[in-house]
């Protein structure tokens, strides 16, 4: 009999053991699917910045930067996700689920870029003013422009999360990314 308890025991331990390991392999699928897309996205911002300074023959700071902006900012999306980050959203339609999300989410990365600049500005010994004024051309149009472009950004990256959440991430993964197209039948409770 103990000898079966033992057995019992070791087995959940197994199964808890692979949970975590799958939580884990979940978390970091998680962070590189948003790392890829915040990526894309900062490469797409860089290279934009970069046409308009060299037009006016304005030199931009390192390119590369992206990939590390990415990696910081997926970083904070998961904690901010973790912490629940519109959680009181989550009874309204899914479009204002969608669209609170990326409005908050919006807020949370414009915060830590400004930080980031700041940062960047007191390391090199400049005022603060400097590294707002290198964010968004320094001005309120500039800021909000480039909050617009974040927003309207993050709206498909939160739809598919939301949808995925509806579906099953796996479902949602599978019907994108295998040859294979399965029948996806939604049945509603």
């Amino acid at each position: 009999m103990q000898n079966g308890a033992k057995t019992a025991s070791g087995a959940s331990a197994g199964t808890k053991k692979e949970s975590l390991r799958a939580r884990a392999l979940d978390e970091l699928k998680k962070y590189a699917v948003i790392t890829l897309y915040l990526w894309v996205l900062f490469v797409l911002f860089a290279t934009y910045k970069r046409m308009l300074l060299q037009e006016n023959g304005i030199s931009p700071w390192n390119q590369g930067f992206a990939i590390v902006n990415a990696l910081i900012f997926g970083k904070v999306v998961l904690i901010a996700q973790a912490l629940n980050l519109g959680r009181n959203l989550k009874d309204q339609a899914l479009i204002w689920v969608v669209l609170g999300k990326s409005l908050l989410f919006t807020i949370v990365l414009i915060l830590f870029h400004i930080a980031e600049e700041a940062i960047r500005a007191w390391s090199k010994g400049l005022p603060l003013a400097t590294a707002i004024s290198d964010f968004g051309g320094g001005t309120w149009l500039g800021l909000v422009t480039y909050a617009a472009i974040f927003f309207v950004a993050l709206i498909p990256f939160f739809a598919f999360q939301e949808v995925a959440e509806v579906v099953g991430s796996n479902a949602l993964w599978d019907l994108f990314f295998t040859r294979d197209r399965k029948t996806l039948k939604l049945v509603r409770d």
